[in-house]
């Protein structure tokens, strides 16, 4: 069998798929990350008459929106999730790095048009790079690396990854892809194949929508609750219509400026809880929900320490607000610790089964 590993740059990829949805022409085009190694591994087969390729891992590498417009909560929140739909149910490998957006909305076209604030990534790149050469160095690690990359700087890491004698595939976009990656005579030698275009891939790649009858769990939902939606939810993650979605947004930012540290800033003029995300990334603390207000959406955890934590209910992952009560063991994630009166933010908050 023929090992392959897949690498994706997650933060190319997301800003060029405006490139593929023009040319797919269905409306609200998405990749289907379930579908994306398997039809690179058919197309490299294929075009190269290669027979018997494994699958061993699929990376991808990312950034996630940190320190932002408290307003804007629900689209970072979607990032996250993302990733975590990535990991658990396409069993990815992922990678993923915070962008501190000093506290301004996500989208630019949210933001002033005076305002000049360009964010800044790290390590995506430098991530991708030392994943790949890690698993070349191991012995039997793979005998093909897939790169799904355009940008110029890993060019070098290709070129090291062949010197070490393993095989190299190159999947891009035609809008967004460096020349010297489409050079057909490859004078760099940085590959071993010609370039597979996902343009030319979008029927296998697309994310086919399937509906899905559901009921809206929001405390404010007026109305039936029956809706029908095209959104993949992770196991036990309550569902939102649109409506009560929007009415989320600007309530929940109005309740978190209000309780939390999310508008405090630091005596250095930044917005407090930067440091927070790098310090607890990844992990899980015990508390208990000790104040819910019920008819508003949001209550606080008490962690064993005795800090206060904010939540809302769309921070909810494995249960119901109507189930919620006071005393409840839950377990969650920090996005910003107390700052004097005001509570921390919490967020993934999950409660407890017995046996836990």
């Amino acid at each position: 069998m023929i090992k392959v590993m897949v690498f994706i740059d997650g933060t190319w990829l997301y800003s060029n798929l405006r490139h593929l949805a023009k040319e797919s022409n269905q409306p609200g085009f998405y990749i289907d990350y379930g579908l994306l190694p398997q039809a690179l591994m058919r197309e490299l087969e294929r075009r190269e008459k290669l027979k018997e390729l494994d699958l061993a891992r699929t990376f991808l590498f990312g950034s996630y929106p940190v320190n932002y417009d408290v307003i804007d909560e629900d689209r970072a929140k979607r990032r996250k999730d993302f990733f975590a739909l990535l990991r658990e149910d396409y069993h990815y490998e992922v990678e993923s790095f915070p962008i501190d957006y000093q506290r301004r909305r996500i989208l630019h076209d949210d933001r002033s048009g005076e305002d000049t604030f360009s964010p800044r990534e790290k390590c995506v790149d430098i991530a991708l790079a030392s994943s790949m050469l890690y698993y070349t160095a191991i012995p039997d690690g793979f005998d093909i690396a897939i790169a799904v990359i355009g940008d110029k700087d890993y060019f070098p890491l290709l070129q090291k990854v062949r010197m070490l004698g393993k095989r190299v595939a190159v999947a891009s976009i035609r809008q967004s892809c460096a020349k010297v990656y489409a050079d057909r005579q490859d004078d760099n030698r940085l590959k071993d194949y010609h370039i597979m275009w996902l343009n030319d891939m979008i029927e296998a790649i697309a994310w086919k929508p399937e509906e899905w009858l559901v009921e809206c769990k929001s405390p404010l939902h007026e109305g039936p609750r029956e809706r029908i939606t095209t959104v993949r939810l992770r196991e036990g993650q309550p569902f939102f219509c649109d409506e009560c979605r929007a009415k989320f947004a600007e309530q929940k930012a109005e309740q978190m400026r209000e309780y939390t540290s999310a508008g405090l800033e630091n005596t250095n003029g930044t917005s407090a809880g930067v440091e927070d995300v790098e310090r607890f990334e990844g992990k899980m603390f015990d508390g208990i929900i000790d104040n819910l207000k019920p008819d508003r959406g949001f209550g606080f955890i008490r962690r064993e320490d005795g800090q206060s934590f904010f939540f809302h209910v769309t921070h909810l992952t494995n249960a119901e607000w109507s189930s919620l009560q006071t005393g409840l063991k839950v377990r969650f994630a920090i996005t910003k610790l107390p700052a004097g009166a005001k509570a921390g933010s919490a967020t993934e908050v999950a409660v407890m089964m017995e046996e836990e």
